[in-house]
C-alpha cells in the first residue's frame, strides 16, 4: 500500500469514525516538512472534538492512529490530528505565554509559573525555553492534572 492509499484510508476512517458520533466534517491532509502529516478536521463541532485543553483530540488522536494502524497491519505509518487548526492556535499561544513569563523572570529576577497543562503542551514550552532563553532552566511542578511549569534563572 503507497503513502497516497494510506492518506486516503486515515481520511476514510476519521469520517467513519465521526459520523458514528453523529459529527459531520471535512477532513483535509497537510504534509508539513517540520510537523509532518497533519490531518485537520474542520466541523462547526469543534468544540466537543477538541475538549478541555485539547484532551479529547488527543484522545481522538490516539484512536485514529490505533485504528489505522490494524488496517496497515501494525505497520508505522506516523501521522496527527488537529481540529480547526487549534494545535497550531494552541501552540502559538503557548509559546507567547512562555516569552512572555521568560522576560518577566529576566527582567524581575524571581521565577514565574504557568498555568496547568497536559505533558505534550509542557514538552513543547520546555523545548521553546531551551532553544530561546539558554539563560533560564524550567521545571514541572505538582500531580497531574494541575502539573505546571516554573521558569527561573540558572544558577
Amino acid at each position: 500500500m503507497t503513502d497516497y492509499d494510506k492518506i486516503e484510508v486515515v481520511k476514510q476512517t476519521i469520517t467513519e469514525l465521526l459520523a458514528m458520533a453523529g459529527i459531520h466534517a471535512q477532513v483535509e491532509f497537510e504534509d508539513s516538512i517540520t510537523k509532518g502529516l497533519i490531518f485537520n478536521i474542520s466541523t462547526p463541532d469543534s468544540y466537543l472534538l477538541i475538549g478541555k485543553q485539547g484532551a479529547t483530540l488527543h484522545a481522538l488522536q490516539i484512536l485514529v492512529q490505533a485504528v489505522a494502524a490494524k488496517k496497515f497491519n501494525n505497520q508505522p505509518f506516523y501521522f496527527s490530528l488537529d481540529v480547526d487548526d487549534y494545535k497550531r492556535k494552541r501552540e502559538w499561544f503557548l509559546k507567547e505565554t512562555a516569552h512572555g513569563a521568560a522576560e518577566q523572570v529576566i527582567k524581575t529576577g524571581r521565577p514565574a509559573s504557568l498555568e496547568p497543562m497536559p505533558n505534550y503542551e509542557r514538552r513543547l514550552v520546555h523545548a521553546y525555553l531551551q532553544e530561546h532563553f539558554p539563560q533560564l532552566e524550567s521545571s514541572s511542578i505538582g500531580e497531574d492534572p494541575y502539573r505546571k511549569i516554573v521558569i527561573k534563572l540558572k544558577r
